[in-house]
């Protein structure tokens, strides 16, 4: 009787804990909707930002503007963007086994933590932890990461550092995510080219009808041309890396509606599986009960 009363006790824990994931679920789908709309709807704006700085960029020397010059000395940096609760499946164990792969041949490397489980990570591995933001909210905006983007770019000018990397999930599709670290300083055309023809790829995705214009060959530019380039260059820094945190905000959400999915199917077949050895132990109880009753009767 008592086996049968414990049995039941974790039948009823389970199904409890599988109304609070089956809750987690719906708030994560709810939030990896908007997190992937909002990404979605930056791309057409990033598209028609980096045609205006490939324009620009052609009346003037890229080698006099410091986010331009790929010959700089200083430490490389790297952004980690990862998540500050857990629940989430291998989201940030993904993330960090791609940091351990680049951080090898940078030994005097420093880092920017975004999100509490970064900042565990790298404390924990004894890395240079030179700042964090763990309070950044869950529907974050641009203004949100202008703080770390000056910090980064005092930094960068100063020659403190020459090199900085952004590590963070790329959401492909609800089902997929995967990390990716991507260069932000210096600008050169290869992170350019990567950023428009994977702008396109979402796009296309997406179903947008947004077309790219394209330059054209002749233009008056006002005020000068190397105002307008630096200008152009730190807009372009801080959607660029906005643009990140919106994929990474888009896939943390997914990960975790996937992971409490699984959780509650989890859950459901447990209590199937204790169901079952509770109506076992309730027959083996009735069974002895039936014998003990008979047993009486013969004597």
């Amino acid at each position: 009787m008592a086996n049968a009363r414990i049995i039941k006790r974790r039948v009823n824990s389970v199904q409890n804990i599988a109304k609070i994931t089956n809750a987690m679920q719906l708030v994560s789908a709810s939030k990896t909707k908007y997190s992937q709309k909002m990404a979605i709807n930056s791309l057409p704006y990033m598209q028609s930002l980096l045609d205006s700085l490939e324009t620009v960029a052609n009346f003037i020397d890229p080698k006099l503007h410091p986010f331009l010059n790929k010959n700089r000395s200083g430490d490389d940096l790297m952004i980690v963007l990862s998540t500050n609760k857990g629940l989430c499946g291998s989201l940030n164990t993904n993330l960090f086994k791609q940091l351990l792969i680049w951080v090898k041949d940078r030994p005097n490397a420093q880092f920017i933590a975004v999100g509490q489980k970064a900042v565990n990570f790298l404390r924990t591995r004894g890395f240079n932890l030179v700042a964090q933001f763990t309070d950044w909210p869950e529907k974050t905006k641009l203004i949100d990461v202008l703080p770390l983007l000056d910090l980064l770019t005092k930094k960068y000018l100063s020659g403190e550092i020459g090199r900085v990397d952004v590590l963070f999930t790329d959401f492909v599709n609800v089902l997929k995510q995967r990390s990716l670290i991507f260069n932000l300083l210096p600008l050169n055309d290869s992170n350019i080219q990567e950023l428009e023809l994977k702008y396109e790829n979402k796009l296309n995705k997406s179903n947008d009808q947004t077309t790219k214009v394209k330059p054209r060959a002749n233009y008056l530019l006002e005020p000068s041309s190397s105002e307008l380039l630096d200008f152009l260059l730190n807009y372009y820094l801080e959607l660029s890396f906005y643009h990140l945190v919106l994929e990474s905000l888009a896939s943390e959400h997914s990960a975790r509606m996937i992971a409490m999915k699984s959780a509650s199917d989890n859950a459901k077949d447990l209590v199937e599986v204790l169901k079952l050895d509770f109506n076992k132990s309730r027959q083996t109880m009735i069974t002895n009960e039936l014998l003990d009753i008979s047993s009486a009767k013969m004597r």
